[in-house]
């Protein structure tokens, strides 16, 4: 399986790649020069072909082209999407359901983190990334459309798009559906929207399954049923107008599984101790990462 993800790779990246997977495709992370020496190679030359790797600009855009040349999603799959924060740094990662507890990566972009302290006492690491993060230009809605963008000319098509509570901004919902782009994203109960010429909060609602009028859309809102493990049930905003309400919850569920493969990637592979400077290097590591979990997904599940 290992190979069919490298008949993929440029020749011009191939032994990066071949490093990249080695070092870090299927390791724990100690650190990333640790993991180098673990190759076999001798120690300084690990060490300088893993900073020739993390600083490969071009290199994250590569490894996109080439996990979506394995066909892993369609059109068709659902797709669920999380901003995952990694000690100052942040990446939006796309990843597809697979029903069976985990969802594979298949895409992500990375920046800096605005969940920083901005005391005067703070780390000199912190102070450092949180200058970087105000340099960014445009705000973080801006950064997620742009990525949105990316993933649609990766792809060259919409997956179903599956987000977690945060990502029901306007400017997000509005671009997704002129797109085209079937999404379901949660929303608080207290969200104002529109509802047979009224303004309601989401929680006042009396039906399970009604049309609404929010960021001056019509689309549809899914109520779920109530689950003993929750205080409230979830309000679920989407432009699936086709599909039944028990289908809708049911996709929504499989969100989490995006959750589980996060919780792997930060405890059993060690990724949580990362203490990474710039955006790219953990897109480079987390690229990485994720070449492994498809490595093993591949090996079990494709014949």
């Amino acid at each position: 399986m290992k190979q069919r993800i490298i008949s993929h790779v440029p020749k011009v990246w191939l032994h990066q790649v071949q490093f990249g997977i080695q070092a870090l495709a299927l390791n724990s992370l100690v650190s990333c020069k640790a993991n180098a020496r673990m190759t076999g190679v001798a120690r300084g030359t690990a060490e300088s072909k893993m900073s020739r790797l993390l600083g490969n600009a071009k290199l994250p855009g590569t490894m996109a082209k080439i996990v979506a040349n394995l066909g892993l999603v369609t059109e068709h799959n659902f797709v669920n999407v999380i901003h995952s924060d990694f000690n100052g740094l942040v990446a939006l990662v796309f990843a597809v359901q697979t029903w069976i507890g985990r969802a594979l990566p298949i895409f992500l972009q990375t920046s800096y983190s605005g969940k920083l302290s901005s005391r005067d006492d703070a780390s000199k690491r912190t102070q450092k990334l949180r200058a970087a993060y105000k340099a960014l230009s445009g705000n973080d809605t801006k950064r997620t459309v742009a990525s949105l963008k990316a993933l649609n000319a990766t792809l060259g098509f919409w997956p179903k798009l599956v987000f977690e509570r945060g990502f029901g901004g306007k400017a997000i919902i509005q671009y997704i559906h002129k797109e085209g782009a079937i999404f379901y994203v949660r929303m608080k109960a207290d969200r104002l929207v529109g509802i047979a010429g009224k303004q309601l909060r989401l929680k006042d609602c009396k039906r399970v399954d009604e049309l609404e009028v929010i960021a001056g859309l019509t689309l549809r809102i899914i109520c779920s049923p109530k689950n003993g493990k929750d205080k409230e049930p979830w309000y679920i905003l989407s432009n699936d107008f086709s599909s039944s309400r028990n289908k809708i919850v049911k996709v929504y569920y499989h969100r989490f599984e995006i959750e589980e493969t996060f919780r792997d990637i930060k405890t059993v592979l060690g990724l949580r101790k990362t203490k990474l400077l710039k955006p790219n290097s953990l897109a480079i590591l987390l690229w990485f990462v994720s070449l492994g979990i498809l490595i093993l997904y591949l090996a079990g599940h494709c014949r």
